[in-house]
Parts: structure tokens; sequence; C-alpha cells
């Protein structure tokens, strides 16, 4: 299937899904076809109707090319190949086994034209480097592979950018990459544009002192953004994820103390995230394997349509400086900072695992660097931080998270209408499964939420009004999986906590306030009976900061929850 196709298969099922929209495209319905052109993606080409350049003939250290047109490459150069051509000329070379290796400036330099494409002929190897920087202007070029303007890459080939200076491939203007398999290693950006980055195929490796695959223009609304419609790539950043945020309250929190607190930039503040857009971020397929100093995904707006992730960091999994929304895909935060954060988190679907040291879902985390406000943001209802109108919803989709401090936290509201939601905190101090300063209801969906503490935390309570909440005493081991079942047998939820726990609370909107359910632990019932036999026995409900106060009916006044939390 040829990759229009693919792309078309793709789009109407997103459509089919609901309609999909960035606002850095002025808020239109996508079409992603609409975003390249054919000279873009097609990497056919032939001898005939190209003119052939044999490096290893050349004389000096220099090659120009001054008009449109398609150029074949071939040999090894100690120099520069520039394209300096009408501002109207489409130009592209096919890069049919070359080494250049410059002195000064990018191996190969597009000054001027409409786009230049490079052709990675198939089953060919190439290989770019560049030297000192070299000055235009006010600009500082330091690149492998560089263009003033508009930058594509595809073929069945494979390249090489080695940015030993600064970016590896970089385009003042568009980059779209449609295939090849590259390797780029740089000391700053990896893969940059300046106006957009599309991928739409190809296997990348970048391992980038800076930021993986970045854009950086923010003063229009429609440009900035970077769209990830396939393809797969390895992003290793700042040295990967060895150096993990720690807030400054962290201590006796439950954060885990083998991670470090050190920062998650560099000593000259150099940002060392995955894929940073300067504005709009989409996700609509591929496989991201993102090993990152900080965040893995970062933008104004973050939307996760699908796609596989594996994602290693040092600060947020995925971050939005506003809202930051999962519709679809495979997220496996294998270890975080904080999973997943921003304004307002929404999650519709999508499969997602979360390990973090501190939240496994922010809402009201903002701009980078938040999140870190002290200890007034654990006391809630009239006691503390106030409700700063952040949202977290979920409404579909399942999510596994193994928190050091909230498992689900926002500086705002929680509502909960769908989905299958597993929580395991420790709930010691002031963490817990859940953390909200408005208003925390869950009117559907499931929620099994295991601790290991107790006390002056939040008990093991869901704390949320709205459906009734069970809790149970019962403990477990690590990897084990506890499996919630109504009266006919049927699996509602099934969550395999990642550390030893004591305490679980569940909540369903399939079992209401008086179905019957059996919770399993690996194939061994540890309770059976009903919400409303479970609720008399030993539990509480309420909208509240751990049900019924800190952890137990010991504390279980009207002034100590989120939201004015009560006991029973």
């Amino acid at each position: 299937m040829k990759l229009k196709q693919m792309l078309s298969v793709l789009l109407a099922l997103v459509l089919a899904l609901g309609t999909l929209t960035l606002p850095a495209l002025a808020a239109e319905t996508v079409d992603v076809e609409s975003l390249y052109k054919n000279r873009d993606v097609d990497d056919s080409w032939s001898a005939d109707k190209a003119r052939t350049i044999d490096l290893n003939s050349v004389t000096g250290c220099s090659v120009s090319i001054t008009a449109a047109g398609d150029y074949v490459l071939s040999g090894t150069m100690q120099g520069q190949v520039t394209v300096d051509a009408p501002e109207d000329a489409k130009v592209r070379l096919i890069l049919n086994g070359v080494t250049i290796t410059s002195a000064a400036g990018p191996a190969i330099y597009e000054k001027q034209a409409d786009k230049l494409v490079i052709t990675l002929a198939e089953g060919t190897e190439n290989t770019l480097t560049d030297g000192t920087p070299v000055t235009d202007g006010d600009d500082t070029i330091a690149a492998a592979l560089y263009a003033e303007d508009d930058l594509s890459i595809n073929g069945r080939g494979s390249l090489t950018a080695n940015g030993t200076q600064k970016h590896g491939i970089q385009s003042k203007a568009d980059l779209i990459i449609a295939g090849g398999s590259l390797t780029v290693s740089a000391v700053k950006d990896g893969i940059r544009g300046r106006n957009s980055v599309l991928v739409l195929g190809g296997t990348m490796t970048v391992t980038a002192g800076g930021d993986g695959i970045t854009t950086t223009r923010t003063d229009r609304d429609d440009k900035g953004w970077i769209v990830l419609a396939g393809g797969s790539a390895v992003i290793v950043t700042g040295g990967g994820a060895g150096t993990v945020k720690t807030s400054a309250n962290s201590q006796g929190r439950g954060r885990m103390d083998d991670w470090n607190s050190a920062s998650q930039t560099s000593d000259d503040g150099t940002s060392q995230k995955a894929v940073k857009a300067a504005t709009d971020l989409t996700v609509l397929d591929g496989t991201w394997n993102l090993d990152c100093a900080d965040d893995g995904l970062h933008a104004v707006n973050v939307t996760v349509l699908g796609g596989t992730f594996t994602i290693s960091t040092g600060d947020d999994a995925m971050h939005a400086d506003e809202n930051l929304t999962v519709n679809g895909g495979t997220i496996d935060v294998v270890q975080s900072y904080e999973g997943l954060e921003g304004t307002s988190v929404t999650v519709n679907g999508g499969d997602i695992r979360i390990v973090a040291s501190d939240d496994g879902l922010n809402a009201g985390g903002g701009s980078d660097g938040s999140g870190f406000g002290g200890w007034g943001r654990a006391w809630g209802g009239g006691g503390g931080e106030a409700d700063d109108g952040s949202m977290l919803t979920v409404t579909g989709g399942t999510l596994a998270v193994t928190a050091g401090g909230d498992g689900l936290d926002s500086n705002g509201s929680i509502a909960v209408t769908g989905g299958v939601i597993g929580v395991w905190t420790a709930s010691s101090g002031m963490e817990g499964p859940i953390d909200f300063n408005g208003t925390g209801t869950m009117t559907g969906g499931t929620l099994i939420t295991a601790s290991s503490g107790g006390g002056f935390g939040r008990g093991g309570a869901v704390g949320l009004s709205g459906l009734r909440s069970v809790t149970l005493s019962v403990s477990g081991q690590a990897g084990e999986t506890l499996t919630l079942t109504d009266a006919q047998g049927t699996a509602l939820a099934s969550f395999t906590p990642a550390n030893a726990f004591s305490t679980l609370t569940i909540a369903s909107g399939a079992l209401g306030d008086s179905g019957s359910f059996t919770l399993l632990g690996g194939s061994q019932t540890l309770y059976s009976g009903s919400m409303a036999d479970a609720q008399d026995s030993n539990s509480w409900t309420g909208s509240g900061f751990g049900g019924p106060g800190f952890g137990g009916p010991g504390y279980g006044g009207p002034g100590y929850g989120h939201g004015g939390g009560r006991g029973r």
C-alpha cells in the first residue's frame, strides 16, 4: 500500500472516531494529506532524467547547485554541497552512497530554493558531518544538514547526520520526514524545524544533547506545530532519564528514595525533551521509544489519538502548558517524575501505564517548572490551596498508575465518568490515590486504588462524590493481580499493583451503591459481598480528602477534606 493510501485510511479512522482539530492549524479539521505534496513522499527517480555528480571526481572542496532539478550524488568529499537556486526552484538531491565531511558549516547547505528534497536511494548508506559554524547575517549556521527553506526527506536508504557543532538536521521553515532510516547525533537538537515538523514514516535513532525533535516558532498560532503520523523512533536526550526532577517538598512524602534531585535540564539550561513543539503537538500513529532527561512529549497543547509509546524521563512523560488530551494509543511510562501533566488533562481512551515518583496524572501543573508549590497544596478544604480552575477528566480507556505522590491530582477538579483506573500509592505523609482542590465526582467507570499506608494520609478512600466507594483492609504482595467481577462473574477491572498494599478502595458504575462483587487476588478470593454490605462494615464515602478525613474514622470531621470531606 502506498504512503498516501495508508494515510488516507488512517485519516478515515481518525475522523470516524471524531473530528481531529489542531489549534496550531487555525482550529480547522486536519487533512494529513494537505500537509504535504507528492514530491515530499515520492522516492522514485530515474538516472536518465537526473544530473549525476561523482563527488570523488570533484576538484576542490565544494559543489554548488544553482538550478532546479534532480541531482544524483555519490562518492566521498571533504567539503560542502550548497544549493543556491532561484526562490521558486524545486531541488532534489538523491543521495546514492555519499560521505560528505565539511570543515566549515553544514555538509549540505541549502541557502535558497522553494524546497529541498533529500531522497535516500534504496540500499545505500549516506553520512553527513558538519564543521565549524558559519554565519549568515545574524544567523549562526550549525547543522550537518541545513535548509533555509522547506526540507523533506524520503527514500529507502539510510542517512547518518553528525551534528558535531549544534544540530543534526535543521530547516528554517517546514520539515517533513517521509521515509528512510535516519541516525542523528547532535550536540544540541537532533531534528529541528522552525515552522513545523511532520513525520509520516521512516525509522529514526536520535541522540541529542538538547531536544530530540523540536519546532521553535511561537509568533504565529498556525506555525510551530508537530504532527507525528507514522514511522518509528528511538530518541535519547541529555544522556537519558538518569537525572530525575524532585520537588522541593519531597522529603518524607512518598517519593522514591533512589531517584536523585538533579535538574531536568543541563547546567547551561538546554532543553532536553524528546519531542517538543513550540505550539501544538498531535500524535496519530507511530512507535516512539523515548529516553530523555526532560519531558517525553511537550507542547502548549498535546493531543494523542494513537501510536505506541515507551517513555523513560527525568521529568514529565507528557506535558502540556494548556490542554493534554489522550484519545487512544498505547502509553507505557516506565519512569517519570509525573506521568501526564497539563492545565487540563483529559483521558478519553487508550491503554496507559504510568510509573511516577510524584503524581501519576496532574491537572494544574501548567508551564515548565511548576508543581513545586510547597506544603500548602496538600491541605484541602478551606485550609490550603484554592481551586485554580484546572480540570482532570477521565471518560474512557484504561489507566494503571504507580505513584510516589498522588495517583490522580488536580489543583482544580476531577471528574470520572468512564474508563478503568487502577492506582497504587504509598498514602504516606500527605500523599494518596486522589487529590483535588475543587470538586471531585465519579459517575461512571471503575476505580481500584491500592495503598500501603494509612494514618496521616488519605487512607484508601476514593474521596470522590457520586458513586459509592468501599474501602477494604486487604493485604497483598507486589505483582499480585487484582480482578473485580460482578455478580455474574464478568470482569469489571483488572489491576496489578507494582508494590505491596494493605488497603483497597473500590468504586464502579457497574456496581452502583448495592451491587454484588468479588475481588480476586490472583486466583484467590480476597472479598465477596455487596457494595451496601461493605459500605456498612468498614468504609466511608464523600467528597473528602481520604473519605473520613486523615485515613480513618477517628478524624472524620468535615474540616479536613478537599471540597469539604465528610466522615461516616
